[in-house]
């Protein structure tokens, strides 16, 4: 196994980052719960200063840790902030303590940490460096703890003690890369059987469009050349001339009907999109949803600049706008035969104001509004400052 495991970026390996966050957030708060008693007894013992900033600092970071974990974002930077909080508290110790303290002290309560320290280490920055962050606190912790505001424990036993954390917390850190690893096979195998079945699609379709060429080319092109190589006489070359008119009717025929056969329902169009701008975890959740009348089929030129304005529009907001919330609504209607789609994109972010925008960004004007035009169609923003932003898209035409 690579032990330089960053966090994956796929739809599984987001949840298994949630999961996992969730799992270290109760672990944190179940040895905070055991050590309960010798914080209380210890606290009294250290400096102010001390309390304030490794005993309240890091129940509020817990805390915020396990709201994170709730909600499935900020979870790795509040656990790099809780790691270096434990490894931080543990190497100022010595100093909040004094010497003079009781010699049933004890350990200190933050030895119970190490271990989620290490988790939250692993979690943040990768197996790596979580298993060396793993080492040094061992190591801090095994010259902290046989001095007197530790207890004055003897080498072997401040040794031993300082192993078994070490050995607890490189075991969870392996453990943290390997669900990682897991889950990131998981989305490339996801990722290539998509990419697979694209390629086959395309090669059916293509393999299809090549063998109607064929038979078209066989039964029009062919016999108008065949008659024209054995035409003699004037009839016969008038004959073949007609032959070859009606082959190039045929195949701009073909490819007209070629430019509008792939026909979409509303529904389709809809899970074209939500496929398109799947939810990645730190960017905002987008959600997709369509209606429409399941008689309602729509060209391909139709469906493709209504997919690409859409997915433009989300790609605007996931990229500008610091939201947190997107939605596309697709809505179908087809009364006395004349269809109409509505697309709407909206979303909770900062919004703008659309005459500050250069025309040298083309993002809206070209790939938004040009491309609904190209299909006689409309495409109307609407924006404020701190409002967010929508973009409808509008088109009308026959069913």
């Amino acid at each position: 196994m690579s032990l330089m495991v960053p966090i994956p970026n796929g739809v599984s390996a987001k949840e298994t980052h949630k999961l996992m966050g969730r799992g270290i957030a109760a672990f944190a708060l179940l040895l905070l719960l055991q050590v309960s008693g010798s914080i209380v007894t210890q606290s009294g013992l250290a400096a102010p200063w001390w309390n304030a900033m490794f005993l309240w600092l890091l129940l509020t970071g817990i805390g915020c840790f396990s709201v994170a974990s709730i909600r499935g974002r900020g979870l790795r930077w509040t656990s790099s902030i809780l790691s270096l909080l434990v490894l931080a508290g543990l190497l100022l110790w010595p100093a909040a303590v004094p010497t003079t303290v009781p010699v049933d002290i004890g350990t200190p309560w933050l030895w119970a940490m190490i271990n989620v320290g290490a988790a939250w280490s692993a979690f943040a920055f990768g197996t790596l460096p979580g298993c060396v962050y793993t080492v040094v606190i061992g190591s801090v912790f095994a010259v902290v703890r046989t001095l007197p505001q530790s207890g004055s424990a003897s080498p072997s036993t401040a040794i031993q003690d300082a192993s078994f954390s070490t050995v607890l917390g490189i075991i969870i850190c392996l453990t943290i890369g390997i669900l990682r690893q897991a889950s990131e096979r998981v989305d490339t195998a996801a990722e290539n059987a998509i990419n697979r079945y694209r390629e086959a699609a395309a090669e059916t379709a293509l393999s299809n469009e090549r063998t109607r060429v064929d038979g078209l080319l066989h039964d029009s092109v062919m016999s108008a050349l065949l008659t024209a190589s054995r035409s003699g006489s004037s009839l016969e070359r008038l004959s073949s001339a007609e032959l070859a008119r009606s082959a190039l009717a045929r195949l701009g025929e073909h490819e007209i009907k070629q430019t509008d056969a792939t026909t979409v329902s509303v529904s389709e169009l809809a899970s074209r999109i939500r496929f398109t701008v799947q939810d990645d975890g730190d960017t905002p959740t987008v959600t997709v949803t369509g209606e429409g009348s399941t008689s309602l089929l729509l060209s391909g030129q139709v469906v493709r600049a209504l997919f690409e304005a859409s997915t433009e529009a989300v790609a605007n907001a996931v990229r500008h706008s610091n939201a947190t919330r997107c939605e596309v609504r697709v809505l179908g209607q087809d009364p006395k035969g004349i269809a109409r789609v509505v697309v709407s994109v909206k979303d909770n972010g900062d919004g703008f104001r659309q005459e500050l925008v250069s025309d040298r960004r083309l993002g809206i004007k070209v790939s938004i509004i040009g491309r609904m035009r190209t299909i006689g169609g409309t495409a109307d923003i609407s924006s404020h400052p701190g409002k967010g932003t929508e973009v409808i898209l509008t088109w009308a035409g026959e069913a």
